[in-house]
């Protein structure tokens, strides 16, 4: 992906290289393997990225293409860039998105995708024996604060995550957010 000037967005492009980079080390014989998102194959994580992010891309302008053959990684990095395209167009950041479960400001549309990235490349991972400790340090710590501050406002129940998991305090930060949203880690 082209790299837009630090920040928000390139963020998002950075969370979604480590997660495309894993996409890509899927084993072909994991594709099809469980991971920690509940009744979810690791082929079924990419796809629901993909039409996650197809679907916010699609609510900020022209339909973005989706490739419906080929591997998971290249339709992965092409949701990804459709999504940064749309978000970067001007003036888009300082309005609205819709995102799969409502319409929020575009900052947090960023942050949500971001995590999304995150968490779910990390499913991919564990789900396919990798490591995940490879995905963004920092985009997984300011994860956990935004996650942190969405949970002490809302009620828990009405947003789409399973109730937190205990992770020790000093394990990686991709680990702590994903028990944060509810990740049980198969490997602990």
């Amino acid at each position: 992906m082209t790299r837009p000037t630090p920040g928000p967005l390139a963020d998002l492009e950075r969370a979604f290289d480590a997660a495309a980079a894993i996409v890509e080390a899927v084993p072909a014989d994991r594709r099809d393997a469980p991971t920690p998102c509940t009744d979810w194959t690791v082929a079924d994580v990419v796809e629901h990225v993909i039409a996650g992010n197809l679907a916010v891309a699609r609510s900020l302008g022209p339909d973005p293409a989706d490739a419906v053959a080929g591997s998971l990684a290249p339709r992965l990095r092409s949701s990804a860039e459709a999504l940064v395209a749309g978000l970067a167009a001007p003036g888009v950041l300082a309005g609205t998105v819709t995102v799969p479960f409502g319409t929020v400001p575009a900052p947090v549309a960023v942050q949500l995708r971001t995590i999304e990235a995150l968490v779910h490349g990390w499913d991919v991972a564990v789900g396919s024996g990798q490591d995940p400790t490879g995905l963004p340090d920092d985009l997984a710590e300011a994860g956990i604060a935004f996650t942190g501050s969405v949970f002490a406002t809302r009620d828990r129940a009405g947003l789409p995550f399973a109730p937190a998991v205990p992770v020790e305090d000093d394990a990686p930060a991709i680990d702590r957010l994903a028990g944060l949203l509810g990740r049980a880690d198969p490997r602990r």
